[in-house]
């Protein structure tokens, strides 16, 4: 005997599928049976009360799943009304998706079974893989194993599986009544928690916010977040997509796919596991090695994805992005009927990046002329309490028409009489559909009324001003990210030849001090200080007369890491006397194992540092930021990935306080930013040109109007 199979000729649903209008949408071939099966065989489902297996099922029949539901236990009995099988390979032909709700060791042993029954689709519910350990390790690269040779996707171990409003389909073991799910709408999401992701449906179902569909895909033995963020860029049903992560499997494969994904729609992203303690609680919770936050940002400043920081700002980002369109600039339009809450916005909105300009003399007549003298126009907009909801309507009319502003904040209390919550309804039925609007609304009355009258009109409404204005600030970000760039990238290979690496890199060791990194450097036309190495007294005067004074003296040590900690350098040395005492000593009376060299004291100018490294996810990356001995202290750093387009080069100076400097501040004569630029890209070239470089610091490089100068230098080459 033979259960759930389908009677109907399978059709191709690898390429198209019916919209929910009846229109035909194009869909992601091999995902497309994980969100909208015809047939699913749940295995480990019973009707035994907190069976994970059965739950699913329980959720399935209580969403109003559509299609077929086959519960696979041994005893085969009816679980939640739906007949079961005793096993898989009872299972009828037509069967789109397997649930695997078992042990974690009965895993493997299923999937050849499915195979042969022509299931090529299987979430795996079941935890006991890789994060636990060893063993778990071993278990699961098994079931890839077997899964790759069998042909069968996969999501999970370890997981929640798929949420599809539109199909009314989700494998969650949750119970009906222990969240409440969203309706259809425009957002997708994927999580590598599922707590998580069952928190967030939640909490958008309650905003009232659509989610089109969700993963969870726990520990990503197959499908994971870059073919998710494909798949949702790709589906014209999705406006905008969440991303919460905890870490990263394949950097630069991440970087690709969130630059496509990106580059079509919003993508939110919120990391976990950001410092040492979150980065052990990431691989326990989900196999992950969570890696270099600071690398992570570079990776989505890359990408082009927009970060935020916790629970709160990721509803609020989805919630504005689904429903709001892209801010054309920076200029917001605020309006009150509170003049102390419109006072603390603009604050918030200064401190934002963002402009609340006041209004041209001719608008100003106009408001005047309709509305109470009494009133202040001058952005923030303050109706007082005497504000009626025409008089507001009438003032964004106005203001709006101007043309003056991208953006419309409003902020609304209660406590007065003239403005009450059908303010949505009038409001909703005339804003222009090219600004974005966001409301922040308090007191009693004005909660779900209000909510609702806006909700109408997909204006999200916040408790909060700082959830307003990080909204606003969202919309603004995203309306700026296809800009184009104004300046020519001043970035050129006429001051470096960075031909010379390979060769040199071969006879190196794997430390070279810091003289043979310079040596290097001036072949390939980095400017470096004259040096003249002491190892006998005679040598001072040698290095005198080549150097002249003041000049420095150094101890160069491989094992050396921070000379200023060992009392390794001494500066402005002025006289031959005063250079014999510092190197004796410096020395220690042995100069073989003390090595001591002379330097050249140059001018004072703006000290940098310029670094590489190799990110174990995302590959090498450029790090530049303020130089000298506090560097560590001031913390002023920027990274990017390398290799970079030359505007990332001007971008990675820019977005440290250091760069504003390099400009010119003060009435000071700007700094050598084509010679900087063309420096960063010589130190990028160089990591993408030889793999054994490990690292590279150059720090400090000091900075003039007319040039650049590399004082110290410390290369590592791998084995």
């Amino acid at each position: 005997m033979t259960i759930g199979g389908l009677m109907n000729k399978r059709i191709d649903i690898s390429r198209l599928e019916k919209g929910m209008h009846g229109g035909i949408r194009r869909i992601s071939a091999p995902l497309e049976l994980f969100f909208a099966p015809r047939s699913v065989a749940v295995v480990g489902a019973s009707p035994k009360p907190g069976n994970q297996g059965g739950r699913i099922v329980a959720s399935l029949v209580a969403q109003g799943f559509k299609g077929s539901i086959v519960p696979v236990h041994p005893r085969g009995e009816t679980v939640s009304g739906c007949p079961a099988a005793s096993s898989v390979e009872e299972l009828g032909e037509g069967i789109d998706l397997a649930i695997l709700a078992v042990p974690a060791s009965a895993v493997p042993g299923l999937l050849e079974p499915l195979a042969r029954k022509g299931i090529h689709h299987a979430i795996v519910i079941s935890g006991g893989f890789a994060e636990t350990g060893p063993a778990g390790e071993q278990l699961q690269r098994e079931m890839e194993g077997l899964a790759q040779k069998l042909e069968i996707r996969l999501i999970g171990p370890n997981g929640l599986g798929v949420f599809s409003a539109p199909d009314r389909f989700n494998s969650f073991f949750l119970s009906p009544g222990e969240i409440r799910l969203p309706d259809s709408g425009s957002v997708a999401m994927i999580s590598q928690s599922g707590a998580f992701l069952s928190l967030i449906l939640d909490r958008l179902a309650g905003l009232g916010v659509g989610v089109h569909r969700a993963v969870n895909f726990g520990n990503r033995s197959d499908v994971d977040e870059c073919e998710l963020m494909d798949c949702f860029a790709a589906d014209p049903e999705v406006k905008v997509i969440g991303l919460y992560l905890e870490s990263v499997k394949d950097g630069p494969r991440f970087v690709e796919a969130a630059t496509r994904a990106a580059g079509v729609k919003p993508v939110v992203i919120w990391k976990g596991g950001h410092g040492a303690r979150g980065a052990d609680a990431a691989r326990a919770h989900s196999a992950s090695l969570a890696g270099s936050y600071e690398v992570f940002q570079s990776a989505c400043a890359r990408s082009g994805l927009i970060e935020v920081q916790g629970f709160e700002e990721f509803t609020v980002a989805l919630q504005a992005l689904a429903w709001q369109v892209p801010a054309a600039g920076n200029r917001v339009l605020i309006v009150s009927n509170g003049g102390g809450m419109g006072v603390y916005l603009t604050d918030l909105c200064e401190r934002a990046g963002l402009e609340v300009p006041k209004p041209p003399l001719n608008v100003l007549d106009q408001l005047a002329k309709q509305l109470p003298g009494y009133y202040s126009f001058l952005n923030p907009v303050d109706l007082t309490g005497s504000g009626t909801n025409e008089q507001c309507a009438a003032a964004v009319d106005i203001l709006l028409a101007s043309g003056g502003y991208d953006t419309l904040l409003m902020v609304l209390l209660s406590g007065t009489e003239g403005i009450t919550p059908s303010i949505g309804s009038i409001l909703g039925n005339r804003l222009p559909d090219d600004i974005p609007v966001i409301v922040s609304a308090y007191g009693r009355n004005m909660g779900p009324e209000m909510r609702k009258a806006f909700l109408a009109h997909r204006i999200p409404v916040f408790d909060s001003a700082e959830s307003a204005v990080r909204a606003l600030e969202l919309l603004v970000k995203r309306g700026k990210r296809d800009a184009s760039i104004d300046f020519e990238p001043d970035v050129s290979d006429e001051f470096y030849d960075a031909t010379l690496l390979r060769g040199w890199s071969q006879w190196l060791h794997n430390v070279p001090d810091e003289m043979e990194c310079k040596n290097f450097l001036k072949l390939c036309g980095v400017e470096v200080p004259g040096s003249w190495r002491i190892e006998q007294e005679s040598d001072l005067d040698t290095a005198a007369n080549q150097l002249g004074f003041p000049v420095v003296l150094k101890r160069v040590g491989k094992q050396i890491r921070h000379k200023t900690e060992v009392m390794g350098i001494r500066l402005d040395i002025p006289s031959r006397e005063k250079m014999l005492q510092v190197w004796n000593e410096m020395s220690h009376g042995d100069p073989e194992a003390n090595p001591v060299w002379a330097e050249q004291q140059m001018p004072p100018g703006l000290d940098l540092m310029v670094g590489t490294h190799r990110d174990p996810q995302f590959g090498p990356v450029l790090v530049f930021g303020t130089g000298g001995q506090y560097v560590e202290i001031y913390r002023d750093i920027a990274r990017t990935l390398i290799p970079a387009e030359p505007e990332e080069f001007r971008n990675l100076v820019f977005r440290t306080h250091v760069g504003q400097i390099i400009r010119g501040v003060r009435g000071q004569e700007p700094m050598d930013l084509k010679r900087l630029l063309s420096f960063l890209k010589l130190v990028a070239d160089w990591m993408v040109q030889e793999p054994r470089l490990g690292s590279m610091d150059f720090n400090p490089v000091r900075l003039y109007t007319n040039g650049l100068i590399v004082l110290d230098a410390k290369i590592t080459l791998e084995p």
